[in-house]
């Protein structure tokens, strides 16, 4: 046991001149630098250590939560933040994507906004495109305010850009009767193939293709991008589409809008003065989708019965 302890008794030589050699150059160091030995960083190292510690995404988080949140309806306050980062919120009403392109749309309800996506940016999307994820949803997204061809757009450049919102942050005047779900809106079945709307607007028979004559209506309720031609397609679903429908019939009986009658078919277009829908089909596609705010209804003469309606 004793050579076992002489070693170490020998090894503490070493290990204690180590001990002294490390605290002179402590000394030394604290004068040249007071802050070395202290533990405390020298004046600004400190903070260029914290910034230089900060992710991408940390510093994209603080940018998003000093950004101004707007409803994607306030369009007059949108437009003054042209070239500035703001978080805008709404529905989406109907998204688009473009077959040659390949970028991709959300359009959001009752305004001009638009997100575009383009084609090397839906790639980051691995969830899903944005137009299936985001469909007939409420979101808010983040990103700087521009005006293309006199719209209002944010493009939409990775996911964390955008989030489904909770429900007590969703738009004000969003109808619904459940958190996230749109209000019901009643028709009446009168008979086989026959509805009554709250208006007193009857949609009766079958149209020649086959279809109910709700059914013909209904397929302006959802845009179809291979059809040719003009196609008018309204936003927010089946029972939006029918009330706006009902309020533009209304509005026309109040104002008295003179119809352009043709023989067993009367022709109202009535103005709303809003956004109602969009024009969708190839045409639309390749016009960016323009915005729409007048109701083109089509009645048989002396009735209430819809042959069509969509928005022009």
């Amino acid at each position: 046991m004793e050579p076992a302890l002489s070693i170490c008794q020998n090894d503490k030589q070493p290990f204690r001149r180590t001990n002294i050699m490390k605290r002179l150059a402590c000394s030394l160091l604290l004068l040249l630098v007071p802050s070395a030995c202290s533990g405390q960083a020298a004046p600004g190292v400190h903070e260029k250590t914290h910034a230089a510690r900060q992710t991408p995404a940390v510093v994209k988080e603080a940018a998003a939560e000093a950004a101004p949140r707007v409803n994607a309806t306030h369009v007059v306050t949108l437009r003054k933040l042209v070239g500035k980062t703001a978080t805008v919120y709404g529905h989406v009403a109907r998204t688009g994507k473009s077959s040659r392109s390949g970028h991709q749309f959300l359009n959001f309800a009752n305004t001009e906004f638009t997100v575009v996506c383009l084609a090397p940016d839906v790639a980051r999307f691995t969830r899903g495109a944005p137009a299936d994820l985001y469909q007939e949803q409420d979101v808010e997204v983040t990103g700087k305010i521009e005006l293309y061809r006199g719209k209002l757009q944010i493009r939409l450049r990775e996911p964390p850009q955008i989030k489904l919102t909770e429900p007590d942050k969703r738009p004000t005047g969003h109808r619904t009767t459940e958190p996230g779900k749109p209000a019901k809106f009643e028709l009446r079945q009168i008979g086989r193939d026959a509805w009554m709307s709250p208006a007193g607007l009857t949609y009766r028979g079958r149209d020649p293709a086959g279809l109910t004559r709700l059914e013909h209506v209904l397929r302006h309720a959802r845009d179809d991008p291979k059809r040719d031609g003009p196609h008018g397609v309204f936003d927010g679903g089946a029972d939006r589409t029918l009330a706006v429908i009902d309020e533009a019939w209304r509005k026309a009986q109040e104002e008295r809008i003179r119809p352009d009658v043709e023989g067993t078919r009367s022709a109202y277009l009535v103005p709303l003065g809003r956004r109602i829908g969009y024009l969708g089909g190839r045409t639309g596609a390749s016009r960016r989708n323009p915005p729409l705010s007048r109701v083109f209804i089509v009645i048989e003469t002396d009735t209430k019965n819809v042959v069509t309606a969509f928005p022009r």
